[in-house]
């Protein structure tokens, strides 16, 4: 065995490990393991580096560039802001996504049933990848599109379209997406329900936008989509239930990202052992650890990335300006789409919103704006902006497994893109309204 194939059967297990010691950390007198556990992630990302897609590479570069830049600048400004906490930025998401990646091993519990035509096709392909993706994320778009793939033979555009707007929607409120995981990282006191009762109008607002323009593009008639079953809604809809309950009701002062990082792999591993008992289940998770956590170290290395990017920024302008600067003098609604816009127009110059995020956390600081309202526009930038970035995970994960031209895949999102841009407007300014009035 070389010493390349030996890394990378071993660093899921490193994976594992971080994610672990991610959620002991969460036990009174036992906050060090915090600081282990970033050290577990960073060693998989340094020792995972010839592995890296040559696009990941290149942002991470750039990325470790300028932390490095204002690393400089903090160390010859005021050296005692720098800490071990720099290496610690968004350890918490990639805790997360660790632990909902075993909600991909989960049985396909639906029945065949039928494929659904025209616009009842749209709606049920639609709810299906957005509620399934709500909770087992990615898993869900392949596990939908694999099946209308043997439905239909070749897919078309607007079943490929479908497929990625129906699962971006869901980051506008799902407490298992990486979305909420940023925003809550970025804006640690923003109020999770408003955020749901925001993001799950607008989610059904891009299915109503879907329908229209595929009526208006005559792409309605002509649909094939994939029938939802309620069966297969039974586990994710329980799972939510339970994060809230323990979010609101028993673990209080726990954040809920953190909630859901312990309660995923937990349910996950009880359900398969009652259904295919400790042997296999346990082969299955070595497995999973083996194959998938390996896998992840692109997805690690990108948000260690841009977390260290947002701590030095955010520490090179506290050592220039003073703790409490910020871009704005105040954080409101022309300062939130201004944001909004910009971190849009990053992820279609090709790079990751994660990037944009980071460096709008680090101009504009939570500890001086509205937290919910920051969290929004972190959000909002993530859902579209994952949409109509031809570069994101999303659409190069369906190039890559279909085949099809992830430009085009892009484009066909533009004006999908466009609409919800005035969705968001209008949300955020009934937001803006209600935080200032209520």
């Amino acid at each position: 065995m070389t010493m390349h194939s030996f890394v990378k059967k071993h660093s899921g297990f490193g994976v594992m490990t971080g994610c672990v010691l991610f959620l002991l950390a969460l036990i009174p007198n036992w906050n060090f393991l915090y600081s282990v556990s970033a050290l577990c992630y960073w060693m998989v990302f340094l020792t995972s580096w010839s592995r890296l897609s040559s696009r990941n590479k290149r942002q991470i570069f750039w990325l470790m560039i300028v932390a490095l830049s204002a690393l400089c600048v903090t160390f010859f400004t005021d050296m005692s802001l720098i800490s071990f906490s720099l290496l610690e930025g968004n350890i918490g998401i990639v805790a997360m996504l660790t632990g909902v990646s075993l909600l991909g091993l989960l049985p396909d519990s639906a029945k065949k049933l039928e494929p659904a035509k025209g616009n009842r096709g749209i709606i049920h392909t639609w709810s299906s990848v957005h509620l399934l993706g709500s909770v087992i994320n990615m898993s869900a778009i392949f596990l939908v599109g694999d099946k209308l793939q043997r439905q239909s033979g070749t897919m078309t555009m607007p079943q490929y379209s479908v497929l990625v707007r129906g699962l971006t929607s869901a980051g506008l409120w799902s407490p298992f997406f990486a979305s909420l995981a940023v925003a809550l990282s970025i804006a640690p006191d923003a109020k999770f329900y408003h955020l749901a009762l925001l993001g799950i109008p607008m989610a059904l607002c891009s299915c109503c936008i879907t329908l229209w323009e595929f009526k208006r593009n005559d792409n309605s008639q002509t649909f094939i989509g994939f029938p939802i079953a309620i069966s297969s809604l039974i586990f994710p809809v329980t799972l939510a239930f339970f994060v809230i309950i323990f979010h609101y009701f028993i673990l209080l002062e726990t954040p809920i990202l953190s909630v859901v990082t312990l309660l995923s792999p937990i349910f996950v591993v009880v359900l398969l052992s009652f259904k295919r008992g400790l042997q296999n289940t346990t082969r299955q998770l070595k497995n999973h650890v083996q194959v998938r956590l390996s896998n992840m170290a692109n997805e690690i290395a990108l948000f260690l990335s841009a977390g260290f990017l947002s701590k030095t920024v955010s520490l090179a302008l506290m050592s220039v300006f003073g703790e409490n600067w910020s871009i704005f003098s105040d954080f409101s609604f022309i300062e939130a789409i201004l944001c909004f816009l910009g971190i849009c127009l990053i992820s279609l110059l090709g790079l990751h919103p994660i990037i944009g995020i980071s460096l709008m956390s680090s101009l504009v600081p939570a500890t001086s704006v509205d937290n919910t309202l920051l969290a929004f526009v972190s959000l909002s930038s993530w859902a579209l902006g994952t949409a109509i970035s031809p570069l994101s995970g999303i659409n190069l994960s369906i190039s890559g497994k279909y085949g099809i031209d992830n430009f085009l895949l892009a484009r066909s999102n533009w004006l999908y893109g466009t609409l919800m841009t005035g969705v968001v407007i209008v949300a955020m300014a009934l937001l803006v309204y209600f935080l200032e009035n209520y």
